[in-house]
């Protein structure tokens, strides 16, 4: 994959991020250039911070509107957004949702802007808390509540009732480089970019704490300045760079030193253009501030694998029935992929009586009596993607003639 260094102006990069333009090789790892499964141009006119709630809403935040946009879920193309939370917010950088549907917003000036579930244009913010001198620029809000804001060169911890200006943390990261980002996984570890480096602190790293590992070096793709970080179920890192290469890097979730990524994310079909902050779903579903094309894209996962089993699996109609029908539901993980069709087989023992394949949009089909067995019979479905089929579902049912 071809991969463009771009010249940006130093000075607008400098009031929006940390961290020097430094060139990276290629590296040796999967290049994808593959197309957004949707992009949304809405109101994104200068997006940089993003999250994504339980629900899938989406939310953004424009930098140079000085505004917080949401967009429902499944939102695309133009969509105008549900909600704008305006009041007060300055130069926003990280955003983040906690669990009870409350928008924490990083700002320029250093504050925290903390916005009601349903706050919309002009609503204040329930409150706000400072972070200190400088910009806030990066946020996100912890599994257990608290409330994690990346300064240039520290990660400040705040308990969930933070106030005042400067609010007391709760704990202090210190010692990082100038750097952009904060995420905390679900086992509490916290990561934080460095220059042209990711670092991995344990869940109560304080002060001047060592990192339980680090990325970094020439293999690793990664190129200051770092932007987004995040972290899918698997435990994979994912990490933007912003502005040189305008790629997504995905490294394995034992990565250290100077390893190469998983995937490389980024070319002329990806669209990514100076990529920011971003949102991981569990499954590797990789949503994205695409700033530099006043954007929002969201990708199918990079790991794509073999479906789950298909759900509710039914045979009906009594024993002596001329005909019986069998009834099945999509899986409940499709593996990343599109279902491309279904595999079902009926079986007397390891006798096979019935071997059909059907479309994705099949649910249900009958069979004749007179092509089943007497006494039990068996039957099997599994579905399939792009990586193949997954496992079978089963059902045994009784037949008499």
């Amino acid at each position: 994959m071809k991969r463009t260094i771009r010249a940006v102006g130093t000075v607008a990069v400098s009031a929006l991020v940390a961290g020097v333009l430094v060139g990276a090789p290629p590296a040796s790892a999967d290049d994808v250039d593959v197309a957004p499964a949707r992009k949304i141009t809405g109101a994104t006119t200068s997006p940089f911070g993003l999250a994504k709630d339980a629900a899938g809403r989406i939310y953004v935040s424009n930098f140079s509107q000085n505004n917080v946009v949401v967009y429902a879920a499944g939102a695309n193309g133009a969509a105008a957004p549900t909600r704008t939370m305006n009041s007060g917010v300055n130069s926003p950088r990280g955003v983040d949702v906690d669990s009870n549907g409350f928008t924490y917003v990083a700002n320029g000036n250093g504050l925290v802007s903390v916005f009601a579930p349903t706050a919309d244009l002009g609503d204040p913010p329930v409150k706000t808390f400072g972070t200190g001198a400088g910009a806030a620029l990066g946020l996100d809000v912890g599994p257990t509540g608290s409330i994690f804001v990346r300064k240039s060169t520290t990660v400040n911890v705040y308990s969930p009732a933070a106030a005042g200006n400067p609010a007391p943390t709760t704990r202090q990261i210190t010692g990082l480089p100038n750097g952009n980002g904060v995420h905390v996984a679900q086992n509490g570890t916290t990561w934080a970019d460095a220059g042209a480096a990711l670092r991995a602190y344990a869940p109560n790293a304080n002060g001047a704490a060592i990192p339980l590992r680090t990325i970094s070096g020439a293999k690793t793709g990664l190129t200051a300045p770092v932007v987004g970080l995040g972290t899918d179920a698997a435990g994979r890192i994912y990490a933007t760079n912003f502005n040189v290469v305008s790629t997504a890097v995905v490294f394995a979730a034992d990565a250290q030193d100077n390893v190469a990524p998983l995937k490389v994310l980024g070319g002329p079909a990806s669209q990514l253009n100076d990529p920011s902050h971003i949102a991981v779903s569990g499954s590797g579903r990789l949503t994205v501030a695409n700033f530099g094309a006043q954007s929002v894209l969201e990708f199918a996962t990079l790991f794509v694998k073999a479906p789950s089993k298909p759900r509710a699996l039914k045979v009906k109609g009594k024993k002596r029935a001329k005909k019986r029908t069998i009834t099945w539901k999509a899986p409940a993980d499709n593996g990343g992929a599109q279902i491309t069709g279904y595999r079902l087989v009926i079986k007397k023992g390891s006798k096979v009586l019935v071997k059909k394949n059907f479309g994705p949009g099949k649910r249900s089909f009958k069979v004749k009596r007179a092509k089943l067995r007497n006494g039990k019979n068996v039957v099997f479905i599994k579905a399939k993607n792009s990586q193949g089929f997954g496992k079978n579902a089963k059902k045994a049912f009784r037949v008499r003639k």
